[in-house]
């Protein structure tokens, strides 16, 4: 179970992740087991660490006030992450407090994984930051992997679905995995009430994206 009782602001986390079964732990873990990235860009990240229980080196990017006043706590969220970790090595994370649609401060070509969930346009502006062989994770939010298939440089990889508490990866699926793609959006089942208005929750698939070249 994630310890979040040492940081002040563990009450905004729990509302807007574990309380709402929305840390997607087992999505993390599945990637990493599967994919063996170390080296992860998440832009659009809000206050979302649970990558870094699992990836060692994550750089999250937001331009919200609300990120960058909780990022700007930086030992204790290392703190928090190296309490629950999933591996060896120390924790690395950086803040970027930008927009990811200009120019981030990143060397292009170098990263494992690029997370595109719940910001629409991410993979558009920030696949030239993945290296050759690196693999794009999409929810589809504003049609995010639907443009992303009309890149020749990446390659529709597999699917990532949810059932029940796990995630399971759906290889050479073919037929099915086109027809789930083109049919898939995210719908307003998706969303869940609560007393600030409507939150996302779980999303019932995944798209991988592997890239194939620059």
């Amino acid at each position: 179970m994630i310890n979040m009782k040492r940081i002040g602001f563990d009450d905004s986390y729990n509302r807007f992740y574990s309380a709402l079964n929305f840390d997607r732990a087992g999505l993390f873990k599945l990637i990493k087991d599967e994919y063996n990235c170390c080296t992860v860009l998440y832009p659009g990240c809000s206050i979302h660490i649970t990558p870094s229980f699992y990836f060692q080196h994550v750089i999250y990017v937001d331009i919200s006030e609300t990120a960058k006043k909780f990022f700007d706590d930086n030992q204790n969220i290392l703190s928090i992450i190296n309490g629950n970790k999933k591996y060896k090595q120390s924790a690395y994370i950086q803040f970027i407090h930008g927009d990811y649609t200009k120019e981030l401060p990143l060397r292009e070509n170098n990263y494992d994984l690029l997370l595109s969930i719940y910001a629409g346009g991410i993979t558009k502006y920030c696949n030239k930051y993945i290296k050759p062989g690196g693999i794009i994770v999409s929810n589809n939010h504003q049609n995010d992997a639907k443009e992303a298939l009309k890149d020749s440089s990446l390659k529709l990889e597999a699917l990532i679905r949810r059932k029940g508490d796990k995630y399971h990866i759906e290889n050479d699926t073919g037929e099915k995995m086109l027809r789930v793609f083109q049919e898939h959006s995210i719908p307003l089942k998706n969303m869940k009430k609560s007393s600030n208005g409507l939150n996302y929750v779980d999303n019932e698939y995944y798209f991988v994206f592997k890239k194939t070249h620059t």
